[in-house]
């Protein structure tokens, strides 16, 4: 996909995710290597109405994510369904994510995880499908800053893998 294909959606989810209604399924997602830290950290930016109806699907309860009323344990399931979701795999050994926290931003969850990393990243394989058991349109967009190599992939219902090689 062409940088502009890219720069478009990312302007589109922008400009849209300011409405309470949206009517295009995509998630933003930020992969980070520090490597002063040892860790990658993952930031990954949902609608919340898309997120709690996956919840919903997946265990009929209502979550009311980001409100007074959000169930006490929301961050575990949210922790359980990106684990299940998104799974990444470094130097072809598969990571246990850790989920950190959220915040909410206008109507999108950010979700902050991170993976303990201590070696440095030669293959990073991605499997990506959040959302997409629920929303078959569902696109989302990973940027990518691993060893200084910036990217971004493009995952949809179809295209759920991705492996990446750095030196």
């Amino acid at each position: 996909m062409n940088k502009f294909k890219i720069l478009l959606l990312m302007t589109l989810f922008a400009l849209l995710s300011a409405f309470t209604f949206h009517k295009f399924y995509v998630g933003v997602f930020q992969i980070d290597y520090f490597k002063e830290k040892k860790a990658v950290q993952i930031t990954a930016r949902l609608f919340i109405d898309d997120l709690e109806k996956a919840l919903y699907k997946k265990h009929n309860k209502h979550f009311y994510l980001t409100t007074k009323d959000e169930i006490s344990d929301a961050n575990s399931y949210i922790a359980s369904y990106l684990s299940e979701k998104l799974k990444i795999k470094i130097n072809n050994k598969f990571q246990t994510l850790q989920f950190l926290s959220k915040e909410q931003e206008d109507n999108i969850v950010i979700c902050y995880l991170k993976i303990p990393c201590k070696d440095n990243i030669k293959i990073l394989d991605i499997f990506n499908n959040v959302l997409s058991d629920i929303f078959d349109e569902q696109q989302n967009l990973v940027h990518l800053n691993i060893n200084g190599n910036k990217k971004t992939i493009l995952f949809t219902n179809t295209e759920t893998n991705q492996k990446l090689k750095y030196k």
